[in-house]
């Protein structure tokens, strides 16, 4: 493995001298896909973080579930999909806004808000949810859910746990856990389902009650 750990170090300064092109950079993308740590155990991988995304922690507002951290989650995949990203450092850049509002639009087609909710609140609550996190170039913000500007001005990138950032190296992998968490978070049937469950708990505890 150890030749092949320049790929990623380098590729993003080659292109920008000129000296690497699109292709040649995919190629590279390619190469690393096939040979991340060839004894990785994927599927063991993918059913821990399967697990720790279906479990994210997610605001309700007058009943209606926020989607904004699956739909980060979906856009930093993309992200890396399409090259943007090429290591584990993720920046709050024009490019994942761009591609999160478009999603947060697909995604929230029913919302009952019409103002779709910032890029800059997953960023940052993700990290409570124990696999992802913010590099600070000063000390956090205490407490308090800071603004686009603040993040930017004072995290110098976020980053997956290195397991997870392995398992988004393979292109069947990172596809598999996207089209998870568009099943599991964010269609319909998945939260009829869970707002009936949770209707039916309610009603069950009243039953008990009585």
């Amino acid at each position: 493995m150890e030749e092949y750990d320049h790929i990623n170090d380098n590729s993003a300064l080659l292109k920008e001298l000129g000296l690497l092109t699109d292709d040649e950079q995919s190629k590279k993308r390619r190469l690393a896909d096939y040979t991340t740590l060839q004894f990785f155990d994927y599927e063991q991988c993918f059913a821990f973080y399967a697990k720790r995304i279906l479990n994210i922690r997610q605001a309700k507002i007058r009943g209606e579930v926020i989607v904004a951290k699956p739909v980060l989650l979906l856009s930093l995949i993309d992200s890396i999909n399409e090259n943007v990203f090429i290591d584990n450092e993720f920046e709050l850049n024009e490019w994942l806004e761009e591609r999160y509002l478009m999603l947060m639009r697909k995604y929230t087609r029913s919302s009952q808000f019409s103002n779709v909710t910032g890029i800059e609140n997953p960023f940052w609550h993700l990290a409570t949810d124990g696999f992802w996190t913010l590099q600070y170039r000063h000390d956090p913000p205490n407490g308090v859910s800071p603004s686009k500007r603040w993040l930017k001005d004072n995290v110098e990138f976020a980053y997956f746990d290195e397991s997870l950032w392995i398992l988004f190296q393979n292109k069947v992998w990172r596809t598999k856990l996207r089209d998870y968490i568009i099943e599991h978070k964010l269609t319909d049937d998945f939260w009829s389902g869970k707002m009936a469950a949770e209707g039916f708990g309610i009603l069950a505890a009243i039953l008990l009650a009585a």
